[in-house]
């Protein structure tokens, strides 16, 4: 699947190309003894589809990314390279209302008919029409959303960011890049640990961070100015590599934005859980009987994996401890304050984030052996006693549950809301407040909370960001300027006064909320002595909220994510 742009966005892009002319000769830059040529809509130049690493197929598959030679002779780079293959089903429950499918089809629509490929990891390079070699404008290097197996970098057109980033006076150069998703990128299992294969999509995102600061000044570009961006997997990806190479970043990058993509907590890539991902693979391809089941792997027909991943829709395939991209847990590694401290960090989330989570009941009916699966999925090792001190913390009571401050409308199915309320806290409000709370006074962090592009049934669910983020709104505005100083904060907007806060949590949208309707709002950074979060309110309004919300709920998940 892929994002679809907004109907308003596609008009914007139609009648800015309509508004100028496009250059009779195309865009040229260099990179070693290449000439590579991109293409020019009058606004932006784009260079697409550059390889940044070794074909990952065949007998590179299930191996380290390895990086091109230097580059002779001409590229073209007038269209979109290869996609990574995806692996992704597409199952949703019957009960899903016409809102609820409205909102799924125009923010997480079909794929794109790009091409998809095993040889897949090339990148995408916009820059602003007039920039030359020697501007040095910040980079926004953004990393796709994919669950860890669909889509791929055609889901958001960077040329609306260049462009609006121009408009304001603050131009960026725009990076997305390929990674491997499915089996391909995140194969768990003990025999990819010792082989040191583990991770394989978060090393192909490090390799083409790599090829940024390498090659960032032909595009004019500062390579010293790196912010990652990403939402969902995208996001956890780009706060992944904080934590990576026990903190060490490399400085490959010093900011990250990420959009409902915390720190979730992990497990090894090793346990029974992924090692029963992995033996169901292998099986499921018939290389369980060989001595060699990787080679297996990587000798078998595309055709048959792709068959076998598509298939496996009880897989999830996700970033795990390997012992060498991540030395320990990734959440172990936060707490222990195995983090790069040289990166200025953004985090938020929507309001109702866990609605969405609801999907993979499908239509099953939710009770507390369902609810306990759920918790049990994310920690393996909890004990009876915490799973039950949780349901109590989670009571049946669709007033206090998920869309939030909605009463008892929207329980679709019994106990719908109280799932919700749990996942959405488990994958994200937990561990984006433990992130802030381990790291805000020792580095600069902010958190925003997202209330608007409500859907009835949904609320303001995962993703309901995207046409702002990616489509010129002030969230646009505030990346720019985060990309540009490390601050989400204008140079010319100061702390006019310390903001009020609501401290209601279990219902953000309260009026006692502050509003402030200037696009450029100021964002105070988050603190443990002030938790503030900066709320995108409903009517394009901002406001500020306490983030002690549902705190003993959160608190508890907490002392679980600073676990094994």
């Amino acid at each position: 699947m892929a994002i679809l742009a907004p109907l308003l966005i596609v008009l914007h892009l139609a009648l800015c190309t309509l508004a100028v002319s496009v250059p009779s000769r195309p865009p040229t830059i260099q990179l070693d003894d290449a000439t590579v040529f991109g293409v020019s809509d009058g606004w932006t130049r784009s260079f697409l589809g550059i390889p940044f690493a070794e074909s990952p197929a065949g007998q590179m598959r299930l191996q380290l990314p390895k990086a091109v030679p230097p580059y002779s002779g001409t590229i073209n780079a007038t269209q979109f390279g290869k996609q990574c293959l995806n692996t992704g089903a597409s199952t949703i429950p019957s009960w899903l209302t016409s809102d609820m499918k409205t909102y799924l089809g125009t923010t997480f629509g079909p794929p794109n008919p790009s091409s998809f490929d095993e040889d897949c990891l090339n990148l995408n390079v916009i820059v602003p029409e007039n920039v030359g070699p020697l501007e040095k404008l910040p980079i926004v290097a953004y990393i796709f959303f994919s669950g860890f197996d669909f889509s791929g970098t055609y889901n958001e057109d960077g040329r609306i960011m260049v462009n609006h980033s121009v408009a304001i006076g603050e131009p960026v150069i725009w990076v997305s890049m390929n990674y491997r998703l499915g089996p391909y990128g995140f194969l768990p299992g003990k025999e990819v640990k010792e082989a040191g294969v583990g991770n394989l999509g978060l090393q192909d995102q490090r390799l083409a961070l790599r090829w940024i600061q390498k090659y960032a000044k032909a595009f004019g570009g500062d390579p010293s100015r790196v912010t990652l961006l990403g939402l969902s997997a995208g996001g956890s990806s780009a706060i992944f590599h904080t934590v990576a190479n026990g903190g060490n970043n490399e400085n490959l990058f010093h900011g990250v934005w990420t959009e409902s993509g915390p720190i979730q907590h992990a497990g090894y890539i090793d346990d029974p859980i992924n090692q029963a991902i992995y033996d169901d693979f292998v099986a499921a391809v018939n290389c369980s009987d060989v001595a060699d089941s990787l080679q297996c792997l990587r000798d078998a027909d595309i055709s048959t994996l792709q068959g076998v991943a598509g298939n496996s829709t009880e897989n999830f395939w996700a970033t795990a401890a390997d012992g060498v991209f991540f030395r320990d847990l990734p959440q172990l590694e936060l707490v222990n304050g195995n983090i790069s401290q040289n990166v200025a960090i953004v985090m938020g989330l929507s309001e109702d984030e866990g609605t969405l989570n609801t999907l993979a009941v499908l239509d099953t009916t939710i009770n507390d052996t369902v609810i306990t699966g759920l918790i049990k999925k994310t920690y393996p090792n909890i004990t009876d006693g915490d799973v039950q001190k949780l349901l109590t913390l989670y009571p049946d009571d669709p007033a206090i549950g998920a869309p939030y401050d909605t009463g008892t409308d929207f329980e679709i199915i019994p106990q719908w809301k109280r799932y919700a309320s749990i996942a959405g806290d488990i994958d994200f409000d937990a561990p984006i407040r433990l992130t802030a709370q381990l790291r805000a006074d020792k580095q600069p962090v902010w958190v925003y909370y997202y209330e608007r592009n409500f859907v009835p049934g949904f609320g303001s669910t995962h993703g309901a960001e995207i046409p702002n983020m990616y489509g010129a709104g002030d969230m646009t505005d505030l990346l720019i300027h985060f990309a540009s100083t490390f601050n989400p904060n204008p140079s010319f907007l100061t702390n006019p006064s310390s903001p009020t806060c609501s401290s209601t949590g279990g219902a953000p949208r309260d009026t006692s909320k502050e509003a402030n309707t200037a696009r450029a709002p100021y964002w105070p950074a988050y603190s443990t002595s002030a938790p503030t979060y900066l709320v995108f309110a409903a009517n394009d309004t901002f406001a500020y909220l306490n983030g002690t919300y549902r705190s003993e709920q959160i608190d508890f998940l907490n002392t679980l994510n600073k676990q094994p």
